[in-house]
């Protein structure tokens, strides 16, 4: 049970946390504005996804602001009231399941169009499902409880949650990086861009398993302070940073190529449906390694 005396690691915690949380939140926003002012093109779908993850974010940073606000400030020098659960806190960890979800539908759809692998793509899905399910019963049980003292008994809910959590995203790190890899032709252009592509899914998928893991430990090695609390505020707001990062990224795979003076390696995005497409790597015929061929790396670069 979090020992409520101690308030830099319990109360003191979770403003810090809160301060990441809203730090994340803006580099989301700023990604948010680079994603709509650099991808007129892409489809309603797609807009409409990075929409709903910026206003569940927004709606995420408000609950947390209004419990924190409520528990330091509202009911300042009340120890009473520091012992009962708030609507607000309750209901943020159902938002950080729903984003979760979202992001990780995402990225699983990008596993089954690049491996075709549907049991893989499942079992992704399936974590996630659990994650959010769990997210949603936890929710529940805190309104049922009431008291802050209590939450220990919910612990396992949380940890299995998170442990969902980590198994889908560290899943679908390693497909992109296996399925990419496989896709290497031997040309050091077509390969290097892939070794980029493969940075970036190791950086995007692994950051919110990582806190994921810190978070189940530091529940269960310190049960009686909110320091893990304080790290799963800030889950939510890695997962959609994570996600804007790979949409914007395409910007950045492009700025790469057209700096490298030397090279005649040309970047070609085809669409091929609504929310799918083609990106090739197409070699200049001119080019001294060049077999005048086409790569295709399905997904990775494109989300139309």
């Amino acid at each position: 049970m979090p020992n409520l005396n101690t308030m830099d690691t319990t109360y003191g915690a979770l403003f810090i946390g809160l301060i990441l949380s809203a730090i994340l939140y803006g580099v989301a926003l700023l990604q948010t504005f680079m994603y709509y002012r650099r991808h007129p093109e892409d489809s309603r779908i797609m807009k409409s996804m990075v929409f709903l993850l910026c206003a569940l974010d927004t709606g995420h940073l408000i609950l947390c602001t209004m419990g924190l606000y409520d528990y330091l400030i509202s009911n300042f020098n009340n120890p009473d009231a520091l012992v009962r659960t708030t609507w607000t806190m309750n209901l943020q960890f159902s938002g950080t399941g729903l984003i979760g979800i979202i992001v990780q539908c995402f990225f699983a759809r990008r596993v089954r169009i690049m491996s075709g692998n549907v049991i893989l793509t499942v079992i992704i899905l399936i974590l996630a499902s659990v994650e959010f399910s769990l997210g949603i019963l936890f929710t529940v049980n805190s309104f049922i409880l009431g008291n802050n003292t209590k939450l220990a008994k919910l612990f396992w809910i949380t940890n299995t949650g998170l442990g969902c959590a980590a198994a889908a995203d560290i899943m679908i790190a390693a497909a992109l990086c296996y399925y990419l890899n496989k896709s290497r032709t031997g040309s050091s252009r077509a390969d290097s861009l892939i070794a980029i592509l493969i940075a970036y899914s190791v950086t995007t998928g692994l950051i919110s398993s990582v806190i994921a893991v810190l978070c189940v430990i530091l529940f269960a090695a310190m049960p009686n302070n909110l320091i893990g609390y304080a790290l799963f505020l800030i889950i939510g707001k890695c997962y959609v940073n994570s996600l804007l990062a790979a949409l914007n990224c395409r910007d950045s795979l492009r700025e790469r190529l057209d700096q490298r003076p030397n090279t005649l390696l040309r970047l070609t995005l085809t669409p091929v449906g609504a929310l799918t497409s083609m990106a090739h790597i197409t070699e200049d015929p001119l080019s001294s390694d060049s077999t005048n061929t086409k790569y295709p790396y399905t997904d990775t670069l494109e989300d139309t």
